[in-house]
């Protein structure tokens, strides 16, 4: 069974908003690490010391860390070792459905509403309780809409969870808003495993690094069945080195530099969903795919939401000052010639 996959992704020199590494770029520690890594031997892909260090990160027990090849390996592993349907709190990121219709499996979404997109949570857990689904997944703060779930929400989706379904919490744009609720509180009921992205907060794509959270049997299950060495060598060292933590001066920053953007979008049309999230979800109506396609022909990239089932919005990544203006020019530009 063949499922398509659309993600961000633009070409290099590109102006990229279509993706949300973090505007902050990567931590010099982790340059370090890269640029001494070694690479001539197995021996450089043994994850063990990352995963240690995760751990600690994280609070969590060692043994309670999975690392792998960027947060899609991590899902993959997750959903191989389930079988039956799915539950997804959406509009969301695509993979989740993929994934399990290339399992064999059905999804069922309960998707928030414009143009607020609040978090449909009761709804969502009187779903969830409703019958035995192999897998939910919520992706917190949620892509696209950038919406945050507040700590009394997410454990009462942990309370509403029947027994042996598997909370998949996918926490890749965590950082950007801060801990909710620590994870050795999310994994403690042994449900729950978190999901984590190191690609965004470290602002690294190409190293394809990420990891899971989870009680040890489920994390014992996902490794053995794991393909050999599949973090390379560079990832291994990046993560050994890397935080959870964004830090609360970035977190400052980034929203300030978020605000901005939504301003400036405001003042085009384009009007934002609250984020905490390093982008932000703008609805343009029946402008929305006209607006991607010019910008593309002027070498900036917006992720038109059509691939979520929202084909009105935009998803625009929130970039420093300076790269802010460029998009702010061509939106300008492009009302210009829309009068002419």
């Amino acid at each position: 069974m063949t499922v398509p996959a659309a993600h961000g992704g633009a070409p290099r020199g590109w102006l990229e908003l279509s993706a949300s590494p973090n505007p902050c770029g990567t931590p010099q520690a982790v340059r370090d690490a890269v640029a001494g890594a070694g690479y001539g031997a197995y021996a450089d892909l043994d994850p063990r010391e990352a995963e240690r260090h995760l751990a600690a990160d994280a609070g969590v027990e060692e043994g309670c860390v999975l690392l792998t090849a960027g947060a899609t390996e991590a899902l993959r592993l997750i959903v191989a070792g389930a079988a039956g349907g799915a539950l997804v709190l959406g509009p969301t990121y695509g993979e989740y459905a993929r994934l399990v219709a290339l399992r064999g499996g059905a999804t069922a979404e309960i998707r928030a509403e414009a143009p607020a997109f609040v978090p449909p949570v009761e709804r969502f857990a009187a779903a969830l309780s409703s019958r035995s689904w192999a897998l939910a997944f919520v992706c917190d703060p949620n892509n696209p809409t950038g919406r945050r779930l507040a700590p009394e929400e997410m454990r009462a989706i942990l309370a509403a969870l029947p027994p042996r379904t598997r909370l998949v919490i996918d926490q890749s744009f965590a950082p950007f808003a801060g801990e909710s609720v620590p994870a050795a509180d999310l994994i403690a009921g042994g449900d729950a495993m978190l999901v984590r992205s190191l690609t965004k907060i470290l602002a690294a794509p190409g190293l394809r690094v990420g990891y899971v959270v989870a009680r040890r049997d489920r994390i014992a299950s996902l490794r053995a069945h794991r393909d050999p060495w599949s973090p390379g060598a560079h990832a291994c060292a990046a993560a050994a080195v890397s935080s959870w933590d964004l830090g609360a001066d970035a977190r400052l920053t980034i929203a300030a530099w978020r605000e901005r953007l939504v301003r400036a979008l405001a003042a085009h049309g384009l009007e934002a969903v609250p984020s905490e999230a390093p982008f932000v979800l703008a609805h343009a109506g029946s402008r929305a795919e006209g607006i991607v396609r010019a910008l593309a022909h002027r070498r900036i990239a917006v992720r038109w939401c059509a691939s979520f089932g929202l084909p009105e919005h935009l998803r625009v990544a929130v970039r420093p000052p300076g790269e802010q203006e460029v998009l702010v020019a061509a939106l300008a530009g492009l009302r210009a010639e829309a009068r002419s």
